[in-house]
């Protein structure tokens, strides 16, 4: 995919913070960039970086709409790269033939997306290709739960098949404690707990390549999984296991694992998210060749590089504080990390991230939600084949 002048690019889901730094680094890099998204209050339509935010249908509840609004903005834009980055991207993904009548589109088949969102899929397959995984049983209308008991020892997880930002993980100590609300109709799946440290890997993959990779430590979330601070680490495990996974499928796109780092210092992938993450925080306006050209030599984030969402820092990280060493490392990273919103030649989406913030929060308790929950409700995808 090289993209010829004028370099124009439309980026979707411009309500993360992931797509603010994407704004910005196509406009570094020459192109014009325009955003779309779903929500009136996307951060990124404060910024400096964009000719044009459009708000869009909701693709979750109006999913011929959004194309259409989609197809329209493209048209009327002579759009050269369409770059979806949340969850809108399977969505778009199952629309991708006709949105590439007018433009490049920067996501894989709907159908290899599926076996990477499911989380019991893409378990199946990291197993089948001979990765250590969790042991992991889906809990379907033929499960039986004394057989299961039988199998099951120590700890355990549950979660929905398909969910984001931790959202419906459960702890459990034995089967006796799962809840009611947890269904037996292929939705939930049950997990071996593997005990250490969390660790996220993020890539740029074309054609079954890695073109741009980077690993990072989960250090104060948003709820279980949602990091709000990144520094890449080299882990070759990791970057070999995620290799082996795209040249399997021969993927484009974005795509990133959570791993659990155990005792052993093995790298266990529990989970895929087959969409820009926020890894790609840890990257400059270098990841603009990577995504638009066919050059498919491999970087990696630059040296001391260290950035956080500090407004995520400052309402989550401080419930997670439970000792004097927590408290200085959660203020260093507060006060030495790069806050990701701020930057000095585009300062008003630091200021509008408070608007964005207190807008998801009312949403959220009109809804009787929280807010991780709130920020996906119209976009979320949890398998559904239109």
């Amino acid at each position: 995919m090289e993209l010829s002048k004028p370099k124009k690019i439309l980026i979707t889901g411009v309500r993360a913070p992931v797509s603010l730094h994407l704004c910005r680094m196509f406009k570094k890099a020459g192109y014009e960039v325009y955003a779309a998204d779903s929500v009136s209050y996307a951060i990124s339509k404060k910024s400096n970086s964009i000719l044009e935010f459009y708000l869009l249908p909701s693709p979750k509840y109006k999913t011929l709409e959004f194309i259409k609004a989609l197809k329209k903005i493209i048209k009327q834009n002579n759009i050269n790269l369409l770059l979806p980055t949340c969850e809108e991207i399977f969505y778009i993904a199952q629309y991708r033939k006709v949105l590439s009548e007018d433009c490049e589109v920067f996501v894989d088949d709907i159908q290899k997306l599926l076996v990477l969102h499911n989380k019991y899929k893409c378990i199946s397959l990291l197993k089948n290709l001979g990765y250590k995984v969790p042991e992991t049983w889906l809990l379907t209308n033929k499960t039986i739960l004394k057989d299961l008991e039988n199998k099951v020892k120590g700890e355990l997880v549950a979660k929905r098949v398909f969910s984001r930002f931790g959202d419906s993980v459960l702890f459990i100590n034995s089967i006796n404690e799962l809840p009611d609300d947890v269904s037996f109709d292929s939705t939930w799946l049950l997990q071996e707990k593997i005990t250490g440290e969390q660790y996220c890997s993020y890539s740029i993959v074309k054609q079954g390549i890695i073109v741009a990779h980077t690993v990072y430590k989960t250090e104060f979330p948003a709820g279980i999984g949602a990091a709000l601070s990144f520094e890449h680490h080299d882990r070759n495990d990791i970057e070999l296991l995620v290799a082996a996974i795209v040249k399997k499928l021969y993927f484009t796109g974005q795509i990133s694992f959570d791993f659990i780092i155990d005792e052993y210092d093995r790298a266990i992938p529990i989970e895929c998210n087959p969409r820009a993450t926020s890894g790609l925080h840890l990257f400059d306006h270098e990841l603009t060749d990577v995504i638009t050209n066919e050059n498919k030599q491999l970087i990696y984030p630059k040296k001391n590089s260290k950035e956080a969402i500090k407004l995520g820092l400052l309402l989550y990280g401080t419930k997670q504080i439970k000792s004097l060493k927590t408290f200085k490392r959660w203020m260093y990273i507060l006060i030495f990390y790069k806050d990701i919103t701020y930057r000095s030649y585009d300062k008003t989406p630091f200021f509008y991230q408070f608007v964005s913030i207190f807008q998801l929060w009312t949403e959220s308790r009109r809804n009787k939600q929280n807010i991780l929950t709130q920020s996906t409700s119209d976009i979320s995808w949890d398998g559904e084949i239109l």
